[in-house]
């Protein structure tokens, strides 16, 4: 008969949300000794099959569906639902030996601090780390039909970009991004429909052709005073090629991003930049610009 309790994970939709979530859990789950179950969003979710691909053993845990999600748990133990981040500290300072249903983001750093290297031990980590250059995450996609992202707290211009890339010594500047390069034609420009014809994982806003107008001018904009100020190579090659991409360097610099603030932890890089204010248009903004690692700075 089994005797451990489960952990089961809900994700969300969105790679960094979940590599939050799945951390979480795992660190709840070995503290206890209990089984680990996860929850995709939705039957085939994107975001599965680049957890695997990223991870150095699948074998810690099942996938289970939404059907037989109830049926995981371990009827000899309580269930206990965690949602909120301070629900998250309380429980991994004093964990009960219990089933746990974890629905929540858990995106604090603090939860993690204490435990960097032996999560970093479950990933893959890149053969070799690149030391001369910088990489910059530019997470653009769907969030070029967010109006928050265009207002003046939040909106990561070039010349903010360029702030934080003064405090880095590097030669040359490759730029991981979730728009794709075959998007900048051969005049370097992307058009509002390239925007309109991209694959997003959420559903666009109802004024899309005037947000797409606005975004393509927003991204020629970066791509024109970022080659003109720096010698660039421009990558989009899949979640987890872009994850890894990131992982390789150790100089890293972002803006607000789960993916690219998880890419440069598990990195371990000697430098990390993160735009300090995070996401300031959210009421109940997250800790993350204020992340304070070995190596890591705010930029705004």
């Amino acid at each position: 008969m089994n005797s451990q309790p489960t952990i089961r994970v809900d994700l969300t939709v969105g790679f960094g949300n979940n590599l939050f979530q799945f951390v979480y859990a795992k660190l709840l789950a070995e503290k206890i000794d209990a089984k680990l179950a996860v929850l995709p969003p939705y039957a085939g979710y994107f975001g599965l099959e680049s957890l695997e691909l990223l991870l150095d053993s699948v074998d810690t845990y099942e996938v289970t569906t939404s059907y037989n999600s109830l049926y995981v748990f371990n009827d000899g133990y309580p269930t206990i639902t965690l949602s909120t981040e301070q629900e998250a500290h309380a429980h991994l300072q004093n964990p009960q030996k219990a089933n746990y249903q974890l629905r929540g983001y858990f995106e604090d750093y603090t939860l993690y601090e204490n435990d960097l290297e032996k999560i970093r031990s479950w990933f893959i980590k890149p053969p070799e780390k690149n030391e001369e250059d910088a990489i910059l995450h530019l997470r653009l996609g769907d969030r070029l039909f967010f109006n928050a992202t265009y207002t003046p707290e939040a909106l990561l211009t070039f010349e903010r970009y360029q702030n934080g890339l003064s405090k880095l010594d590097f030669n040359k500047l490759n730029i991981v991004s979730d728009l794709p390069v075959k998007a900048i034609n051969a005049n370097g420009k992307v058009t509002p429909e390239d925007l309109l014809n991209f694959e997003y994982h959420t559903t666009l806003v109802d004024d899309s052709e005037e947000m797409a107008k606005k975004g393509a001018d927003y991204v020629n904009e970066l791509i024109e005073k970022f080659s003109s100020a720096y010698t660039i190579n421009l990558w989009n090659q899949g979640l987890d090629r872009d994850f890894q991409r990131i992982m390789h360097h150790d100089k890293v610099l972002f803006g607000y991003s789960t993916f690219a603030w998880w890419a440069a932890t598990l990195s371990d890089a000697s430098q990390v930049g993160v735009f300090e204010l995070w996401r300031p248009w959210k009421e109940k903004n997250k800790n993350l610009g204020k992340t304070n690692y070995k190596g890591w700075f705010g930029w705004s």
